[in-house]
């Protein structure tokens, strides 16, 4: 941009943001009450000499980065000069009179690709209609480079003048072809409804909400199918999608008790249905088939329909006593036509698809009861049961696959390339109780016991149960310090596991009696997924507030905790995790705060593996140099301080934060003899944050705003860094790189209020 235009940017008038205050009483709908035990007294909000309802905000800012990282959802990722554009206005009438209409509209950063505006209108009691726009950018690799033409469209290919290279580096016009590119996305949303009281007690809701999400994503796409020529793809793959949304709602509020009906549709339409690529290669292997030759293609993610129909209810049975329940019934259909099995003309297909579409169906219900009840001074007692199922009735049929478009079909019963689509489907059941006693006044001990069993459809095991039992202590033993500690020990066990169920099941039986009972299987029989293998679990976890002084307070809060999968050889056989914090706030005066934290996360995985060139090998004696263990440490320090300072009482105040974080991954390895892999390079991430913002109030009505705002991220990644598209022969890749960046983003607004 210009420096012409950035001038200008400061003086062009835009709208922008404000939260409205809330123009009437919440109207959510509560099936349950708070309970919660406070161990800290709340502060009031001091009153600030002027009060304004409603304020415009003009001016401008320049950014001095063009990353995608730093302004990944902000918008902030050009250099140049940005609008800025707040504003609030609202207004109620008032308190005396006979109406309690009340109307607001707000924007905020309407200057930015990040912008929302919001407006309502109502009657306090009687109604409320209201708008929301929302936009939302998701802006993602830096440095991305692509050979292909027709970015953005549902077809890629190469520039006429292309060299075909066995590998990338045999690619000899690659360097000259490649051309930047923009990987993100942009969401667009709009929603609106209204709220309508039909009286003391019956009100009913509609809320309409549409969705639009375009751009670009990065898609891996395989070209070659064989241990011998393994070529691939990443290509820039377009976005064109809407997705809209209904909500109704009827609710009763009486005296003791509340009931709620819904209904949910949301229509999902993707306006892509697939998008294909040339073939960068020249096959390696000859191949009648037309092996590696011509396009390859990927369908994307379907059309598809939900409708939810839910129910929700409260009585209070007693003073002390109280019941709520909810009920949903789910259907999720999918019919989008298939494509076909490949989009290479020259392949044989001999079979077609099975049917035109999937024909998917799923259904889900969900039940939910919870109990609480205080039966007698000091103790309160909370029971709950939940039952959650998935029933997947989509039609399982036999796909004769063709493998990345560059095979012929094989329609033999007895090929490993016919597979079964498996309808994968759950039930659940949660039962908790908790009970809790008062004593010394301000004291309580909580203990709890919660248990839940999943049953699942085509998975390693049948099912696995889960125990949870807790205690918890919260203490406020003197009016200046008080906190709680809690320790949970959780105990997950699984049913025999069949590490080759989903092999044996998606596979023929004409296929299956070719391969020997004894290496049926792709999985190491040996490896357990860490989602379904048993696991203990002890986790600790604690917060503590201390006022030593009138004006200082200090917190500590943090949890630890230790899985063991004692079941598993191979895969996660551990977990340990940590994170604390430690912030303290000082007000010298009323007019001068200072605040500082210090937070430091750790997290370890232990892993261990097996390395097989093929599943006979594991019919003989395992062989102690070929086992390997890796563990992974993350370790994250991150430390703040800031100022909040009222220079000069009702005309000048600064507001000042820093932020400093330091990430280390650090990757063990221990690998037997005959294993020579590389061990792995830490990863190293830093980021410095700080803030600056200061207002000077020109007038009683009207005040300037300077704003400053800098950050420093850096980050040493093997993967990403010095890669270029062709650093792996046999990927051809968009070569984007680790995302550092030095911003500097300067602002200056105008705020009018009234």
């Amino acid at each position: 941009m210009s420096r012409k235009s950035i001038v200008t940017s400061f003086f062009v008038i835009a709208i922008l943001s404000i939260s409205i205050a809330n123009a009437e009483e919440d109207d959510d709908f509560m099936l349950e009450d708070d309970d919660g035990f406070m161990l800290e007294d709340e502060a009031g909000d001091s009153e600030e000499e002027y009060s304004f309802d409603s304020y415009i905000e003009l001016g401008g800012l320049y950014n001095s980065s063009g990353s995608q990282q730093f302004g990944e959802y902000s918008g902030l990722n050009k250099e140049g000069g940005y609008v800025i554009g707040n504003f609030g206005i609202q207004h109620r009438d008032a308190y005396d009179s006979e109406t309690a209409r009340f109307w607001g509209i707000s924007g905020t950063d309407l200057g930015l690709d990040s912008r929302s505006v919001n407006a309502v209108y109502g009657h306090q009691g009687r109604y409320k209609l209201f708008f929301t726009y929302d936009q939302l950018p998701h802006n993602q690799l830096v440095g991305a480079r692509t050979p292909f033409e027709g970015v953005g469209t549902d077809d890629l290919h190469l520039p006429d003048n292309w060299v075909r290279g066995a590998t990338t580096p045999g690619m000899t016009l690659l360097n000259d072809s490649l051309k930047n590119v923009d990987i993100g996305t942009e969401r667009r949303k709009y929603n609106g409804g209204f709220m309508l009281n039909l009286s003391k007690q019956w009100n009913v809701k509609l809320v309409y909400q549409h969705e639009d999400k375009d751009g670009l994503e990065a898609s891996g796409g395989v070209m070659g199918v064989s241990g011998f020529n393994p070529l691939a793809i990443v290509a820039p793959k377009p976005i064109d999608q809407e997705t809209n949304d209904v909500d109704m709602q009827v609710a009763f509020n009486g005296e003791k008790g509340q009931l709620q009906l819904g209904y949910h549709l949301s229509l999902f339409d993707n306006h892509i249905d697939s998008f294909s690529w040339e073939n960068p290669y020249q096959s390696r292997l000859p191949s009648s088939s037309g092996y590696l030759d011509d396009v390859g293609g990927l369908s994307t993610a379907p059309d598809n329909q939900a409708h939810k129909i839910s129910l929700s209810a409260a009585y209070r049975l007693a003073s002390r006593t109280r019941i709520n329940g909810s009920f949903s019934y789910g259907l999720m259909l999918q019919d989008n036509p298939y494509l076909g099995y490949t989009v290479n003309p020259l392949l044989s297909v001999d079979s077609p698809v099975p049917r035109q579409d999937a024909d998917a169906k799923a259904e889900t219900l969900h039940a939910n009861l919870m109990f609480t009840t205080v039966p007698i001074k000091n103790v309160d007692i909370r029971s709950s049961y939940t039952y959650d199922q998935r029933d997947n009735d989509t039609p399982v049929d036999d796909y004769a696959v063709l493998r990345n478009d560059s095979e012929n079909q094989i329609t033999q019963l007895n090929s490993q390339t016919i597979r079964e689509n498996l309808s994968y489907g759950r039930k659940q059941h949660r039962f908790k109780i908790d009970t809790g006693y008062r004593f010394l006044a301000r004291n309580k001990l909580s203990v709890g016991y919660a248990y839940e069993r999943n049953d699942r459809d085509y998975a390693e095991v049948e099912h696995t149960d889960e125990h949870n039992a807790h205690i918890k202590l919260a203490s406020s033993v003197m009016n200046r310090l008080n906190g709680w500690f809690k320790y949970e020990y959780i105990a997950r066990n699984a049913s025999d596991y069949h590490g080759s169920a989903l092999y044996l099941q998606s596979h023929t039986p004409q296929y299956l009696a070719t391969v020997p009972e004894s290496v049926r299987f792709e999985n190491d029989p040996l490896i357990r997924q860490f989602n379904l293998a048993d696991r203990k679990r002890n986790k600790l976890s604690f917060a503590l507030n201390w006022i030593p002084l009138a004006p200082l307070s200090v917190g500590f809060n943090g949890h630890y905790s230790h899985d063991d999968y004692d079941q598993s050889e191979l895969g996660l056989t551990g977990a340990d995790s940590f994170s604390g914090t430690v912030d303290l706030n000082y007000s010298m005066n009323e007019g001068l705060g200072l605040y500082s934290f210090y937070s430091y996360e750790y997290f370890q995985n232990q892993q261990a593996g097996y390395q097989r060139f093929s599943n006979a090998e594991l019919l003989l004696p395992r062989d102690d140099e070929q086992y390997w263990q890796v563990e992974t440490q993350d370790k994250i320090h991150t430390v703040g301080a800031g100022v909040d300072w009222n220079v000069v009482r009702n005309m000048l105040d600064l507001q000042l934060d820093y932020t400093y974080s330091d990430a280390l991954t650090e990757t063990d390895t221990q690998q037997g003899s005959e294993l020579n892999a590389d061990p792995l390079a830490d990863l190293k991430t830093k980021l410095h944050s700080l803030n600056l913002r200061a207002n000077y109030r020109v007038m009683e009505n009207m005040r300037l705003q300077l704003s400053y705002r800098y950050e420093f991220f850096i980050t040493d990644d093997y993967a990403l860094d010095n890669i270029s598209p062709d650093s792996i022969d046999e990927v051809l890749s968009l070569g984007n790189t680790s995302p550092d960046y030095n911003a500097h983003v300067v602002g200056l607004s105008a705020f009018y209020e009234f």
